[in-house]
Formats: structure tokens, sequence, C-alpha cells
């Protein structure tokens, strides 16, 4: 693993001095010498004290196979990623795996919705604010993941955010409005997921919250000329340029002694 400078150019025409921008990045390197993928600096920070903190706790002491190292883990993680993206065709879906929550939404649900939790996350982009989070991949527990979040009910104040894969976002939808109807105690998820149509509510992944409206509130939507992803933290050789899109805020929950008893909550978002 090395640190480099890397610098790409930017000229709106041909007859203009291009514009360099220069970077400061971590390369990951397998056994072969190949650069496998870069992170920045704050990034490989962030993995870098998720990795020791999860070996402290004990998390690494009974995953096959033991851990080696960060730097082996690290490779593993990226392929991962690759891996996971490259298992669909459609770019909105795989474009999902580069679209990162920007921290002053996710600073806004920690400190008014009191939201602890990150579902359907991964270690290259989760939000170590949150001290809790769940990813797809079992081996990501190396990193201090909980895996699989359907695996468990959804509970206390969660933000979830999955990849834009109508089926995903349908069950992530379905799975938060069956846990706040079950659950014995406060529990709000606020849901994130992207509108590619006018009408938000027509939604396939909306069909569980048009048929259960007492528990699924759509809060709000945030417009796409004022919808910034954060900059991705990761990436193969080139950065992902992403299409603009539309956001709307959705809730589920269930609340005690209140008159929205077993609401749900989802954000949406409208990609044009």
């Amino acid at each position: 693993m090395e640190y480099y400078e890397i610098s790409t150019l930017s000229s709106p025409d041909d007859t203009m001095l291009p514009e360099v921008y220069t970077d400061t990045v971590a390369c990951i390197y397998n056994v072969d010498g190949k650069c496998k993928g870069m992170l920045t600096p704050e990034r490989l920070n962030i993995l870098q004290k998720a990795f020791h903190r999860a070996k402290c706790s004990g998390l690494h002491d009974h995953i096959q196979p033991p851990t080696i190292s960060f730097a082996s883990e690290l490779v593993g993680l990226i392929a991962r990623k690759d891996t996971s993206a490259s298992n669909h065709t459609n770019k909105k879906i795989k474009d999902s795996f580069a679209r990162i929550l920007p921290s002053h939404i996710t600073a806004t649900f920690q400190k008014w919705a009191l939201v602890t939790k990150e579902k359907m996350a991964s270690p290259l982009e989760h939000d170590p604010k949150f001290p809790h989070y769940w990813s797809e991949h079992p081996r990501d527990k190396v990193f201090g993941a909980n895996t699989n979040a359907f695996s468990s009910r959804f509970s206390g104040f969660s933000i979830c955010h999955p990849i834009y894969h109508e089926n995903t976002m349908l069950l992530a939808t379905r799975h938060a409005i069956y846990s706040a109807a079950v659950s014995t105690e406060e529990t709000a998820t606020f849901m994130l997921p992207p509108s590619w149509i006018k009408d938000m509510t027509t939604n396939p992944y909306a069909s569980p919250c048009r048929k259960y409206p007492h528990m699924c509130k759509l809060l709000g939507t945030i417009a796409s000329n004022q919808l910034q992803y954060a900059n991705v933290p990761f990436w193969n050789n080139v950065q992902i340029p992403l299409s603009r899109h539309l956001m709307g805020i959705e809730d589920h929950c269930h609340m005690h002694g209140t008159p929205r008893a077993r609401a749900a909550s989802m954000l949406t978002t409208k990609t044009g």
C-alpha cells in the first residue's frame, strides 16, 4: 500500500489550458503488485480504526479464513465491491454503489432523529458517526460490520440507503414496515431510495407504503438541483460521474404512546 499524488486535467474546450487537480490517494496492491483500487487518506484512516476496533473487541476471533493483515483485508474489500457492482448490468444500479449520502444529511438524521444505525452500508462508505452498521458481506465483520440487514428486525432509529435495485428497495421497504409493525420498542427507519418518475408514490418499491399508509409516510423530497452526493472515497482508475437526481423522505416507525404508533419512514430520490 502506497500513497500517490494523482493529477487530472479539466478543460472546457481545446483553446484553453486545462486546470490541474491533484489528490493524495492510497493505492491498494495485490500480491502480484497490481493496483486493485485507491482510497482517500480519510477513508483509509476510518477503515484502519474500524479494523483494529473489531480486532480488539474479538470480532476477528471466529472469522474464517482467519485474518492475516489489514492490507490483505483491504484487497478483499475492494474485490467484494467490484464483484457486487459487476453483478448488475443496469447503469443506474451500478452507479448507485458510488452514491454516498453527504455528511450534512447523515448528521441531520443523527442530531434531530436520533439515528444510531446505518442499514445496507459498506465499510467503504459507512458513516463512522453511526456506531452500528450492516453490510451484505459476512467478511466485512473484520471492519466492525453487522451482516445481512434482513436477518433480524429493524429496531431503534435507523437510516437505510440501499442500492438502486427495484427488488432490493422493495424488500428493504417491506422489511422496515413489518419490523415496525411488530416492534415492542420505539422504532423508526428512514429510507432513502430514488424515484425515476415524477410521482414518487407510484414507484414499485412504494407498493408496501400504499398498502400500509398508517405505517409509512413520505416526509419530503430533495430536488435534483439541491442534491449533491458526497465525494466517492474509493475507485479503481477513474472516478464515476453521476447523473443528478431528486431525493425524498419517507418514514416507517413505531412510537409508544403517540397517534402515529407503528408508522414507517422513507427518504426517496428522483433521478433525471
